[in-house]
């Protein structure tokens, strides 16, 4: 017979997450108590958000987690199709495998205006662990793309892959986050729903992680390195 408490749990737990990512994104990460989220989702239990996920901070990374496993399948399947392809040193179409994933997921249904929302507002936030965050089981696909990446930019020597990748990423992530914005504006100047929006930010991405290093870059690494 099914355990019906690990299921009822199973349950509030994803009510939970799903109430949170979207009082998050509408009003705001630091506006919002463990207390509202109970309410919102529905549970009787005043400390259920406290008893499922011990503290707030552990609450952004559960629902970091739980869209990152459906973002991290359409990741892994893209990279499988480079690597057989052998398009590892293409580097468009490895930057596409950032954020394509992320595009479906936002598009899947109309909770992804929260996803990615939520999202923009939690890579900026000073209390996020970001070492728990890219530890996450769910960033395989993730981990195997920055060793792809890494191969095809040689050229970016010590810390200079991590700091490009990092302000890349939250470009990504700020970008479609306007994209969404753009969505329901009344007067926007393109259609932001199109592929057009997104094939050009792939676009933007990849040139930045292709950009040569600067003499002047390659000075201060040197300074870094003595």
């Amino acid at each position: 017979m099914p355990d019906t408490a690990s299921k009822d749990s199973s349950g509030a737990r994803e009510q939970l997450i799903a109430a949170a990512e979207k009082l998050f994104a509408e009003a705001g990460i630091d506006a919002v108590s463990l207390r509202q989220i109970n309410v919102a989702a529905g549970q009787k239990n005043s400390s259920a958000a406290h008893y499922h996920f011990g503290s707030k901070d552990a609450l952004i990374l559960a629902i970091y987690g739980s869209r990152m496993a459906k973002v991290n399948i359409r990741r892994e399947a893209a990279i499988d199709a480079l690597e057989q392809a052998d398009d590892l040193l293409d580097i468009r179409k490895l930057v596409k495998t950032i954020i394509q994933p992320i595009v479906d997921e936002i598009d899947a249904d109309l909770s992804g205006r929260h996803y990615i929302a939520f999202m923009a507002q939690a890579m900026g936030h000073p209390q996020l662990d970001l070492e728990a965050l890219w530890q996450q089981e769910n960033n395989t696909g993730l981990v195997r793309l920055l060793e792809h990446l890494r191969t095809a930019l040689p050229h970016l020597e010590g810390p200079l892959f991590g700091q490009r990748f990092g302000l890349a990423f939250e470009q990504i992530i700020h970008s479609l986050a306007d994209r969404e914005r753009l969505r329901n504006a009344r007067d926007q100047p393109f259609d932001a729903s199109s592929q057009l929006f997104v094939s050009n930010l792939i676009d933007s991405i990849a040139g930045g992680m292709s950009a040569a290093v600067s003499d002047e870059t390659k000075t201060q690494l040197h300074r870094l390195n003595k």
